[in-house]
């Protein structure tokens, strides 16, 4: 990649400011490495996408602005900000759009400069199924009109055809046949370059949160597509409203260090993750977590052991699918394919749970059932686990409140649970740790409310209560440190907002205390 293509995809940065440099390797190709040390939380790099577009998966949208819209013909808006709006049709191509003015959006051109020169018109009924084609239209479009764009994405690396799965070709060669067929654009790309280009969209595009549920957004870009994966990442990621990509360091990092982001679930396990990224990325991932069968210490993979009281069964090889399992205590060998029963029957206990809608007495069922056969830390644990985290003290009947003692036990200690494996698998800062951060804070306070509402029939001590406060105070700000990077159109940028104005409430329970002795 040329440093002209570099320097122009990093939102205004002077190249002397950067803290990294793009180095090459045969094993992982491309890839980014720090030229300085840099604090945790510092900005690594900022990108401006090269192109964006909606998600083969995401609900119909405005594919301007990503404002979810309504494709029925009849529909009628509604005073819900959140619901979708009806459609406006394109004066040129008729795609659905969300107004008139995004309809005349620089975002929009390159698909509607395409559709309408072809004279193909578009039935707004279709088209939440062409999503792949607006990606595809809109990287072909950088070659005539943005050149060194088209640079910079011919730049990343593509998928090989001979390792694709077939579901991936089989959806390259429609988006080819659409393209250059139905779309008439043979003369302008081949069905090679078209079939090329999807699969360098699979192997590099980022998918970008978004603030309606529904709504799946995707992204390329020119630095950070470059940032090498790993299952313990060194990097942290966020996306502005207007969709440029900040990279920070999670933890303090090192002159040499490679910048690396986790492509996949950190909360699965290594075979999940495995599998996930060979299909997505096109690459079997070996990095150390990958090779360690306790997966740093998280034991993500563990199975109780038949045998034992105390041991689980691990992958003896856990970069091989076919591995044989033995208790980690006890060295007694799993049953022959003990592990990938128990996986399916597991995972379809968790769609089952799902399905049925996540409430507090199904979780818990589902975890003194499974924890017979799963380690405490097992990913469909953790699964669950995170899901009865965030509904108790924030669902009917379970709201902060309603807790027993009982109850805010059991929440701390699931806080306390997720705190330890993001120590593990997110060291630094991450969405995870500053989510049960604040989750553990809410638990610490309540008891400390409810001690002060005690005060007439439990003879809590003033220091016992402000010592409550304080712990909670501190978990509070341990909060606000970790969610300060998050932009505030995001569920985290809005809980760190939440925290912050907790800070306030505090106070108010340190008076309050001060007061209640005072008498």
């Amino acid at each position: 990649m040329t440093t002209e293509v570099i320097t122009d995809s990093l939102n205004g940065l002077d190249l002397d400011d950067k803290a990294y440099r793009i180095a090459e390797s045969e094993d992982v190709g491309r890839h980014v490495i720090l030229t300085k040390d840099v604090d945790q939380g510092e900005i690594i790099l900022q990108d401006k996408p090269l192109v964006t577009g909606p998600a083969r998966h995401s609900d119909p949208v405005c594919i301007s602005c990503y404002r979810p819209i309504d494709l029925n013909p009849k529909s009628q808006a509604s005073e819900d900000p959140e619901a979708p709006v009806p459609y406006y049709a394109c004066p040129r191509c008729k795609w659905p759009m969300c107004s008139e003015e995004c309809a005349n959006s620089p975002r929009h051109k390159p698909e509607c400069f395409y559709l309408f020169s072809s004279g193909c018109r578009i039935n707004a009924s279709d088209t939440d199924s062409l999503y792949d084609v607006i990606m595809i239209l809109r990287c072909l479009y950088l070659k005539d009109h943005q050149p060194e764009d088209w640079k910079a994405l011919c730049n990343l690396q593509t998928t090989d055809p001979a390792s694709m799965d077939d579901e991936l070709i089989d959806r390259g060669e429609k988006v080819a046949n659409l393209i250059c067929g139905t779309f008439k654009l043979a003369e302008s790309f081949t069905r090679e370059v078209v079939f090329e280009m999807c699969g360098r969209l699979e192997q590099n595009s980022f998918e970008i949160p978004w603030s309606s549920a529904g709504v799946a957004v995707q992204g390329v870009y020119g630095v950070g597509c470059m940032l090498e994966h790993s299952c313990i990442p060194s990097a942290h990621k966020s996306f502005n409203t207007d969709l440029t990509l900040n990279i920070r360091a999670a933890y303090s990092l090192d002159e040499g260090d490679v910048v690396s982001l986790c492509y996949t679930d950190s909360l699965w396990n290594t075979a999940q993750r495995r599998e996930h990224l060979v299909y997505s990325k096109d690459f079997l991932c070996t990095c150390e977590r990958c090779q360690d069968n306790t997966e740093n210490g998280s034991y993500m993979s563990g199975l109780k052991c038949l045998k034992c009281p105390e041991g689980c069964y691990l992958p003896d090889n856990p970069l091989d699918c076919a591995s044989s399992w033995a208790c980690e205590k006890c060295e007694a060998k799993a049953p022959q394919g003990y592990s990938d029963m128990a996986e399916a029957k597991v995972a379809g206990a968790v769609e089952k749970l799902e399905e049925s809608g996540l409430t507090v007495p199904a979780c818990r069922k589902f975890l003194s059932t499974y924890s017979r056969v799963l380690h405490p830390n097992h990913a469909h644990m953790l699964d669950v686990k995170y899901s009865l985290l965030n509904i108790l003290g924030h669902s009917p009947d379970f709201m902060m409140d309603d807790l027993t003692d009982a109850d805010l036990k059991e929440k701390e200690e699931l806080a306390l649970c997720f705190l330890n494996v993001a120590s593990k698998v997110l060291p630094g800062i991450s969405r995870l740790k500053g989510t049960a951060l604040y989750e553990l804070y809410l638990t610490v306070r309540q008891r400390a409310i409810r001690a002060l509402s005690q005060l007439n029939q439990v003879d809590h001590s003033k220091e016992s209560i402000l010592g409550l406060v304080k712990t909670a105070g501190i978990h509070l700000q341990d909060c606000i440190d970790c969610l300060q990077y998050e932009p505030e159109h995001r569920p985290e940028g809005r809980l760190y907002k939440a925290a912050l104005m907790e800070r306030q409430f505090l106070m108010e329970l340190i008076l309050n205390t001060e007061n209640k002795f005072k008498n």
